[in-house]
């Protein structure tokens, strides 16, 4: 496969402004409602006199204005600046497509006219606003339909959302012999065809880039579609950004070259590095356009991750040495040394929301490390305080666009919309109820060799279900949710990090995850077993996953004060914090976990082939309090599990702590163990070692697998066959039990 590159020259013919003339006043007000100078921006934009000489900034008030809008070349150094923060409280907007007839019969808009705003002037900024083109694709057929049309040299566009559909944002230069400069930060562009085309240099840098789902579940559309001339070694880069879709797996791409004009000299370069690829990406991402093969022009990738990240014949990567020459300030700095990088300031933002893992900590570490939605624009960080505001503010958990959401305060799933309590009487249906269950099934009727089946048994199957959908909250990619203060709470929830990667669930009490509709299986065991089916927290499937300093337990709501049926406990909670199906990459730290039977299952099946976990589950568990809990703390199948500098108390029904299970490779370290006797440390489940060193057993040393073979009359091994290298510190294990208690939790950190 070879790769086109150009090395930088000097030199470049940029489109630079004519001698300015001074300008006499400095700001511009535009207010629809006529509180301001003028009620239109066309009108601020015509009274900046031609080569202006001084900034000038125009202020829009908050509204939407519709209108097309031309700045152009000659009128250099505009503000052009909303008057909040929220890019969406200011709209600038206008709907002609390329196939709208114009107004004056003069025949259509065609792509470069249908733009709403064209900006030609050099050194423009826009900052805290939109533009959109709003034109009704779905209602009147697809066409072209351009945002922004900017042509202008050295331009800013910070905290600005471009709205469209096909061709939204048209970064292009003056001519074919000339380039001009645009960097983006902190921006959102969204569209679906070719949104993000044309000729400029262009660095999105801290974007977020979404690509709309046009409802194939083959070919949704392409990010980009560069026209770069052969003489310009620079045409996009996106870097440090989110590409994200509600759209299929493997369905979008991320661009094509453009022969703009039918230029023969029309090589497009586009460089996409260290940014974050949701599943819509094909494999083979880049393909032809209008005769030109992609492999002609200059596609490439450096160091991504997510799930549409991955490397192939039909993705060139640059090598390090490669990438030091396309570095943002690479791209801008042309002939003049321009660099508005250097300004740039992380997201405004407040608390744990903002902060990603450190570096080492564990394996949610590994690789690409875990940022969960640190990456927010501010139109999406949320404060919640009702199960209504949270489910909206999760939204779809396949629309992956970073986002941090605060939990105020303690929110009940058993509530209706209104706020209203609800019991397990309000999700049962068909008839169900427990003493009827109880009376077809009790083994003196329906016996204890076959699971029940039957009319009552699907109505509680049924009235389950209808629990699951309004308690279960899922959590896509890119998330961050985070409690606002120590009493941050969520209570009978059952949360769900199902099929995502990069989520952080940080200082949040969890509890009382209790299903109103167990399971009676008689083929459970000797004697059966009721069997619930939530879990508080639940990783599935998941990769990159950082949970710390959470509270969870059951409440005001143990198993313990359940009654007993058919002489087994009417057990209505299951795992509290399980790592399933495959998920990798997982750190759990920090956490209170108590009060609870089974704890924490990494991995639920012994099948290696299911769902290729031989290479996965790899978890660290460090720093957590395990406090009177009854067994699997872990329990481990097949994962590289690192388990240290946790503080275990015992209790009247404790069973086993680490349970080595089937392939497991268990590294458990610098962990203490009070009222736990040695022997009770370890359970077998068909592993074949584990390695354990320097963990004390009521302050004094302990091996652990010397107890649990001499208990046992076993030879489990001692050597698991790694040795972790993700780890920040490991603190004595005579230091835990101070240690540990104090610092693990929900409301031990300050926001």
């Amino acid at each position: 496969m070879r790769l086109l590159l150009l090395i930088p020259l000097a030199g470049l013919a940029l489109a630079m402004a004519p001698p300015a003339t001074a300008q006499s006043r400095t700001t511009i007000v535009v207010a629809a409602d006529g509180t301001g100078d003028h009620t239109t921006v066309q009108a601020a934009v015509d009274a900046v006199p031609s080569g202006n000489a001084r900034p000038v900034t125009i202020l829009v008030r908050k509204g939407t204005y519709k209108q097309q809008v031309v700045i152009p070349a000659d009128k250099p150094h505009i503000s052009l600046v909303g008057d909040t923060r929220d890019p969406r409280a200011v709209v600038l907007t206008f709907d002609a497509s390329a196939s709208t007839p114009k107004p004056d019969g003069s025949g259509t808009y065609g792509t470069s006219g249908s733009a709403s705003y064209v900006i030609s002037a050099p050194d423009f900024t826009a900052r805290n606003l939109t533009f959109e083109n709003s034109y009704d694709e779905a209602a009147k057929g697809n066409s072209q339909a351009v945002a922004v049309r900017m042509t202008g040299d050295r331009q800013v566009y910070e905290n600005v959302r471009f709205l469209g559909n096909q061709d939204t944002l048209y970064a292009n230069t003056p001519s074919a012999a000339t380039t001009a400069r645009q960097y983006f930060r902190d921006c959102y562009v969204e569209g679906d065809v070719d949104f993000i085309f044309g000729r400029a240099t262009a660095v999105f840098d801290g974007c977020v880039i979404k690509a709309l789902n046009r409802g194939s579940t083959d070919n949704n559309g392409y990010v980009t579609a560069a026209s770069t001339e052969l003489s310009n070694p620079y045409g996009f880069l996106i870097y440090r950004s989110h590409l994200t879709s509600n759209a299929p797996a493997r369905t979008f791409h991320l661009g094509r070259p453009w022969p703009a004009g039918g230029s023969a000299t029309a090589r497009g370069q586009v460089l996409v590095r260290e940014s974050w690829l949701g599943q819509q990406f094909k494999d083979a991402p880049w393909t032809d356009m209008s005769g030109l093969n992609w492999r002609d022009a200059r596609l490439s990738e450096y160091r991504n991750h997510g799930p549409g990240a991955t490397v192939n014949e039909n993705r060139p990567q640059l090598t390090p040495e490669q990438a030091e020459a396309f570095t943002p300030q690479r791209y801008l700095a042309g002939a003049d040394g321009w660099n508005p990088v250097r300004g740039h300031h992380a997201h405004p933002g407040y608390g744990m929301g903002r902060e990603a893992l450190p570096r080492d900590d564990g394996w949610a570490a590994a690789t690409t490390g875990t940022t969960g939605g640190s990456a927010a624009r501010p139109e999406n960080v949320h404060v919640v305080s009702t199960r209504a505001q949270l489910r909206a503010a999760l939204g779809d958990p396949a629309d992956n666009t970073p986002k941090i959401i605060y939990v105020r305060g303690a929110i009940d799933a058993d509530t209706d919309d209104s706020g209203a309590p609800l019991t397990c009487a309000d999700y049962a249906v068909n008839g169900y109820s427990l003493p009827a269950y109880l009376a077809a099934y009790d083994p003196a009727v329906w016996g204890r060799t076959s699971v029940p089946s039957g009319p009552l048994e699907d109505a509680r199957r049924a009235s389950y279900n209808k629990m699951a959908a309004h308690v279960t909250v899922t959590i896509g990619s890119n998330v961050t949710l985070v409690g606002a203060g120590g009493d941050a709470a969520l209570k009978s929830f059952g949360l769900r990090i199902s099929n995502a990667d990069n989520v952080i669930v940080r200082n949040l009490t969890i509890t009382d995850t209790s299903d109103c509709f167990p399971q009676w299986d008689p083929t459970d065991g000797a004697d059966g077993n009721w069997n619930a089916s939530f879990d508080n927290v639940e990783v599935s499937g998941s990769t990159h996953v950082w949970l710390d300093h959470n509270t969870l337990n059951d409440g005001d709501n143990p198993d313990s004060g359940q009654p007993i049926h058919f002489g087994r406990p009417y057990q209505v909670h299951d795992g509290l914090l399980d790592v399933v199906r495959g998920s990798n990459y997982v750190t759990l730290s920090w956490n209170h976990l108590s009060g609870h039977d089974k704890v924490t299952l990494i991995g639920n099946t012994d099948n290696p082939t299911r769902y290729g976990e031989a290479d996965k589950l790899k978890v660290t568990l460090h720093h957590n309090h395990f406090e009177g809990l009854g067994q699997r703390t872990p329990r481990v199948r097949f994962g590289q599990v690192h388990v240290y500098n946790n503080y275990y108390t015992g209790g009247p029904t404790h069973g086993y702590s680490i349970g080595v299970g089937f392939g497991s490779k268990v590294y458990a370290e610098s962990n203490a163990f009070d009222g736990i006797a040695a022997a009770k440390v370890l359970s077998v489940f068909g592993g074949t070692a584990v390695t354990a060193k320097d963990n004390l057993v009521d302050g004094a040393p302990a091996d652990l697998v010397a107890a649990y073979n001499a208990a046992n009359g076993t030879a489990l091994g001692t050597d698991a066959g790694w040795t972790p290298t993700l780890v920040t510190r490991i603190d004595p294990a005579q230091a835990l039990k101070a240690l540990v208690p104090s610092g693990a939790g929900a409301g031990r950190r300050h926001l």
